[in-house]
């Protein structure tokens, strides 16, 4: 047995067992992602008439270009590996969440869209980064345990999202001068000082 189907195993063995657990696994792994959102956008609301505010709001726009290259990059990958779900290729799986057996595992779009959303704040802000790599691996960790996604897909999942992260910075900067026509591109856009 491989490292990868052993800790599946593993995790996805705690499900099943208790419905306040199971509760949890379906929370982390189907709506903390939009818990990770509703933060990343207080985290600009927050700071609405202060001096961090163009900031955060040139953060956003990093965060939007992280999670889109992420997510582009997961597509392609999924479209040129397909890994069937583990419910769908294994006996035993303990199943929490819907999804159909013909979507593909590998790799994790959830993993990486959570990453790729904490990795574009945690390079601005490490304080909320921290906290948001922390809500993404429990998301990560839940996809996993409702019997979704072998670890192996979540950690190319997460991968992703950090590269994803990494490389928004010189595409953002690529792009912004063809943004220039946009009011609210305008608008916000921090002023070099």
């Amino acid at each position: 047995m491989t490292l990868d189907l052993s800790s599946f195993r593993a995790i996805n063995g705690m499900a099943g067992r208790s419905d306040a657990l199971d509760a949890f696994f379906i929370f982390c792994a189907t709506y903390l992602i939009f818990l990770m959102i509703a933060l990343v956008l207080a985290y600009v609301a927050v700071s609405w008439r202060t001096t961090h505010f163009e900031g955060r709001v040139e953060n956003l726009a990093h965060v939007a270009w992280s999670v889109a290259i992420g997510v582009a990059a997961e597509r392609v990958i999924g479209f040129l590996w397909f890994r069937p779900r583990p419910f769908a290729a294994l006996e035993g799986v303990t199943k929490l969440a819907d999804r159909l057996a013909a979507d593909k595992s590998f790799p994790s779009a959830h993993a990486t869209f959570a990453f790729a959303l904490a990795a574009g704040v945690a390079l601005h802000n490490r304080k909320w980064g921290n906290a948001l790599l922390a809500l993404a691996a429990l998301t990560a960790f839940g996809r996993v345990a409702v019997g979704v996604h072998y670890p192996s897909d979540v950690v190319a999942g997460a991968i992703l999202g950090l590269l994803a992260g990494k490389l928004a910075a010189p595409v953002k900067k690529g792009i912004e001068p063809y943004l220039e026509f946009l009011p609210v591109f305008r608008k916000y856009k921090r002023r070099n000082v």
